[in-house]
């Protein structure tokens, strides 16, 4: 164990230390490298706040998935918080609505750091902001164009495909390990937010 005892609150389904002695879970960490990916393309566009999050995801789920340490998972969980929030405000706007507050952001991530040892503190808040977005975007989709609902339904269909996979590498680790779900989580939601963020661009 290069990076010292495992002590995040959460474990995963891919064998450690197989591939490399220095990186603990090498296809859930290579597979991180898409969010940089997607975050540089959109951090050279208008939506530069949400590329910068999502580059901040891609450098923490890799080092998450590296060392399997507590502060990986920090900044990790952290960057899907301010991440989902930057996404909510920005439909928000989209429609004509007030931001929210970053006192709101603040007092989350807070409330998160509090709590960060307890997972499932952290899957609550995350669920409840991915719910609270589905509904912004169920909204927009009735008041969208055509070519936008196909960005945006894709956006849906990806990361409800990728929550999937998520879902059974968690519960059925034993069975399916050799598909590498989270990996495919990990692009999935990657691909998800490069469509669904799309229609921010060409509206």
């Amino acid at each position: 164990m290069f990076w010292g005892y495992p002590d995040a609150s959460i474990s995963f389904c891919e064998d450690k230390y197989v591939k490399n002695d220095y990186v603990a879970e090498y296809y859930n960490t290579i597979s991180a490298f898409s969010y940089i990916l997607v975050g540089i393309f959109y951090y050279k566009t208008k939506l530069k706040k949400i590329g910068k999050s999502i580059i901040l995801l891609g450098i923490g789920t890799g080092a998450l998935h590296c060392t399997l340490r507590y502060y990986g998972q920090i900044i990790d969980e952290g960057a899907m918080l301010m991440l989902s929030f930057n996404i909510i405000n920005k439909i928000r706007d989209r429609q004509n609505l007030q931001e929210f507050s970053n006192i709101y952001l603040y007092f989350l991530v807070f409330f998160y750091l509090v709590f960060n040892a307890k997972f499932y503190i952290f899957f609550s808040i995350f669920s409840s902001l991915q719910i609270y977005t589905y509904y912004l975007i169920k909204s927009r989709v009735n008041k969208a164009n055509s070519n936008s609902n196909i960005y945006i339904s894709s956006y849906i269909n990806f990361f409800i495909f990728s929550f999937f996979c998520w879902i059974l590498d968690n519960l059925f680790c034993e069975y399916v390990k050799h598909l590498y779900l989270h990996a495919i989580w990990h692009i999935g939601t990657s691909i998800s937010l490069l469509v669904g963020l799309v229609p921010f661009l060409i509206n």
